[in-house]
């Protein structure tokens, strides 16, 4: 159930908590009964997380939070366990994230790029949030495909997964590619009176998004690797 804290007339900093949700196609690379169950797991949110999102009016930072003692997910959770963090500093624009590719982490620094938002005309709001919202879709810099939901009640252009951009914050988004799709819906907003202090992540391994990229794009190889080794055992 969606709780809110009372809002001020204009929000500037505090936190919101999104459920994320995964699902995604499975092909006919998994047998199946293997398919129905995973299918069936997703459903029930086996594998939803809880992700966090701070902000000010000059950044914000977005993480998955730790998974709850017995919340069950065994492998999944393990991936988990030091997820990536985004932080956006709009006063210059800088996007400066913990990403994890296979077993290595990076800090990627780059300029913080927006998606180009097509803002519907009419007033399409969510009625499952109890707040004004508007809806938005745009293509990602990557090839996905948004759809969200902002409102103008926070002022910030601020999101889940560092996805920002909407004169609003994002109270929900879904990010569909290749079969797959996330979901990300808030869940609670706490406002904070004063502005809370948000750093970036730290490392001496700092890279930019190109490299970012060459790493994301060897790794993506590798698994299609081993997919394709996956259905030639089965035969």
């Amino acid at each position: 159930m969606l709780s809110l804290q009372p809002l001020s007339a204009q929000i500037t900093s505090g936190t919101i908590n999104y459920n994320e949700s995964f699902s995604m196609d499975f092909g006919d690379w998994l047998s199946a009964d293997r398919k129905k169950e995973m299918e069936k797991r997703m459903a029930a949110g086996e594998f939803d997380r809880t992700g966090q999102l701070t902000f000010t009016a000059e950044a914000f930072s977005y993480g998955q939070l730790p998974p709850k003692e017995g919340s069950g997910g065994g492998w999944w959770n393990r991936q988990q366990e030091n997820p990536d963090l985004y932080y956006i500093s709009m006063k210059d624009s800088m996007v400066t994230d913990r990403r994890n590719v296979m077993d290595r982490a990076f800090v990627m620094q780059d300029k913080w790029l927006a998606p180009k938002w097509n803002i519907a005309n009419m007033k399409v709001g969510m009625k499952e949030i109890p707040l004004p919202t508007q809806l938005a879709t745009a293509i990602s810099m990557d090839g996905d495909t948004l759809t969200a939901y902002f409102t103008p009640s926070i002022p910030l252009g601020i999101g889940p997964k560092g996805y920002g951009g909407l004169p609003g914050a994002i109270v929900y988004l879904k990010v569909q590619k290749d079969g797959r799709t996330v979901e990300y819906k808030m869940t609670t907003m706490a406002p904070s009176g004063t502005p809370l202090v948000i750093t970036p992540p730290e490392s001496e391994d700092i890279i930019d998004r190109e490299e970012f990229d060459k790493q994301m794009k060897r790794a993506t190889e590798m698994m299609e690797r081993r997919r394709r080794g996956w259905e030639r055992s089965r035969g």
